[in-house]
C-alpha cells in the first residue's frame, strides 16, 4: 500500500522535470546510500505539440509507477529562473509529473535544487558534475548512464531517503 513503508523498504522514484528532457531515477535504501533500481530520461523534440510533450511526461511517469511501484515520489521543485518561458516549462512539466504520482495516490515530497545538492553533497552550491560524482559514491557504482538529468533525478531520490532516515530516527 502506497505510503505505508518504512524507510528501510521504501522504494522512491526522483523526477528532475523538464519539457524538453524529463531525468528519472528509481532507488531503495542500503546502508547509508541507495541501490539504484532503474534510470533514464524522457527526451522530447521541440517541434511535438506542448500538450503531447506534456501527456507524454504524464505517461512516462505513470508508466514508471506502474513497472517500478515506488512508495513515494520526490520532484525538485521550480526554482525562479531568469527566463520565464523556462520557468514555465519546467512548471509544466512539474505539473504532468505530479498529476501522473497523485493519480497513483502516491505521496510526493518536494526539494529545491539547493536542498538536494545539500543533502548529496554538503554543499548546496555545488555544481552539477560535483553531484554527479557524489551519487556514485551513494550508490557504490562507478558510472551511471545517462545526462545530469538522470543524475539529478537520482540526487533527488536519494534526498528523499536521507529525509526518511532522519524522520525515522526522530521517531524513536
Amino acid at each position: 500500500m502506497p505510503g505505508t513503508s518504512t524507510p528501510s523498504s521504501r522504494r522512491v522514484l526522483g523526477i528532475d522535470p523538464g519539457l524538453a528532457v524529463t531525468g528519472y531515477g528509481i532507488v531503495e535504501p542500503r546502508g547509508s546510500g541507495g541501490t539504484l533500481i532503474h534510470s533514464g530520461a524522457l527526451r522530447q523534440r521541440s517541434t511535438v505539440a506542448r500538450a503531447d510533450r506534456l501527456a507524454r511526461i504524464f505517461d512516462c511517469v505513470r508508466g514508471l509507477i506502474l513497472e517500478h511501484h515506488p512508495d513515494e515520489v520526490a520532484i525538485e521543485l521550480q526554482f525562479v529562473a531568469k527566463n520565464v518561458r523556462s520557468a514555465m516549462s519546467i512548471g509544466e512539466a512539474r505539473a504532468a509529473a505530479l498529476v501522473a504520482a497523485a493519480t497513483s495516490c502516491l505521496p510526493v515530497f518536494e526539494y529545491t535544487p539547493s536542498a538536494v545538492k545539500e543533502s548529496v553533497c554538503g554543499y548546496g552550491d555545488a555544481p552539477k558534475e560535483q553531484v554527479q560524482q557524489m551519487v556514485l559514491i551513494h550508490l557504490g557504482i562507478t558510472e551511471l548512464p545517462g545526462s545530469l538529468d538522470v543524475t539529478d533525478a537520482v540526487a533527488i531520490a536519494l534526498t528523499r531517503l536521507a529525509d526518511a532516515r532522519l524522520e525515522e530516527a526522530m521517531a524513536r
